[in-house]
C-alpha cells in the first residue's frame, strides 16, 4: 500500500436492511422520510410512554410501540381496540374525541410511573381539531424531553391549526418547527388524498423540564414552497378559476402548435 493510501474498514451499513425493514411495515400513511424520521427519533430518545392521536390501522403504532415501554393511542373509530389490540401488548387502546380525553389523560399521565416521552399528533385534520389537541397537550409539565410530532403539516388546515397553537404561552416548549419534514402536492390522486391536494409533512415540537429564558420561534422552513403551491391547489378558494385559465392556456398553445 501506498504511503499515502488510506483503507477503510468496510460499511456496516446494508441498504438491503433498510428495504426490508420498510417493506416490511404495513398499513403506513407516510413517506418514506417520515417512516424513517419517526424510527429514528424514537430509536434515539427511547421513551417510556408514549402518546399517540389517531391510531387508524396501526401503522405509525407499529413503530411507535417497538421503541416504547408503553403507548396509550387514541382514536375517534370505537373498532379500531378491537382490530389492533391483541397485536400490541404493551399499548392501552382508548377510544373517544381527543379533544375531550386530553385534558383527563394529562393528569393520569403525570401521576404514572413512566415519564412521557413521544407524542404524535394524527387525528383531526381539521385546523380547530389540530389546534385544540396542541393547545391540550401544552399543559404537560414534562419530567424529561418531550417530542412532538405533527403529521401532514403540508396541508393547509392543519398547517393554520398548527401555525395558531398557543405554543408561546407554554414555557417548556424550547423548539417548533413546521417543515421538520417536508410534505407534498398530490397532482394524481392517491389513498386518500384528492389530485390537487396537499398532504403529509412532519412538524416537530420539542419541550424540555427547564423553562426557555429566549423568544420562542415558530420555523417554517418550507413556508415559500408551502405558499407557491397553495393558489395551485384544491384548498383554495382560486383553484377553480384557475383550472379553467390553465385549461384555455393549454388548449392555446395546442391550437398554436406550440
Amino acid at each position: 500500500m501506498a504511503k499515502n493510501d488510506v483503507s477503510f474498514p468496510p460499511p456496516t451499513f446494508d441498504p438491503r436492511t433498510l428495504i426490508h425493514d420498510f417493506g416490511s411495515q404495513r398499513n403506513w400513511q407516510m413517506s418514506a422520510a417520515e417512516v424513517l424520521a419517526l424510527q429514528g427519533i424514537l430509536d434515539r430518545i427511547k421513551p417510556e410512554l408514549s402518546l399517540e392521536i389517531g391510531t387508524f390501522a396501526g401503522g405509525s403504532l407499529q413503530a411507535i410501540s417497538r421503541f416504547s415501554k408503553s403507548v396509550i393511542t387514541l382514536d375517534i373509530d370505537p373498532t379500531v381496540a378491537g382490530k389492533l389490540a391483541s397485536q400490541f401488548p404493551n399499548v392501552r387502546f382508548v377510544t373517544g374525541d381527543s379533544k375531550r380525553l386530553i385534558p383527563d389523560l394529562i393528569p393520569q399521565i403525570d401521576a404514572g410511573p413512566d415519564r412521557l416521552g413521544f407524542v404524535l399528533i394524527d387525528g383531526d385534520h381539521t385546523s380547530d381539531g389540530v389546534r385544540a389537541d396542541i393547545n391540550n397537550l401544552l399543559a404537560i409539565v414534562p419530567k424529561r424531553m418531550v417530542v412532538f410530532l405533527m403529521h401532514d403539516s403540508f396541508n393547509p388546515d392543519c398547517r393554520r391549526g398548527m401555525r395558531g397553537a398557543n405554543w408561546d404561552a407554554c414555557p417548556y416548549v424550547h423548539y417548533v418547527e413546521l417543515d421538520f419534514i417536508t410534505g407534498g402536492f398530490c397532482a394524481e390522486a392517491f389513498d386518500t388524498a384528492q389530485a390537487g391536494s396537499m398532504w403529509a409533512g412532519l412538524a416537530c415540537a420539542v419541550l424540555l423540564p427547564e423553562k426557555r429564558t429566549f423568544p420562542l420561534k415558530i420555523s417554517e422552513s418550507q413556508g415559500h414552497l408551502q405558499r407557491l403551491l397553495f393558489p395551485l391547489s384544491i384548498h383554495s378558494r382560486g383553484h377553480s378559476r384557475l383550472r379553467r385559465w390553465c385549461g384555455k392556456l393549454r388548449r392555446v398553445v395546442t391550437n398554436s402548435g406550440g
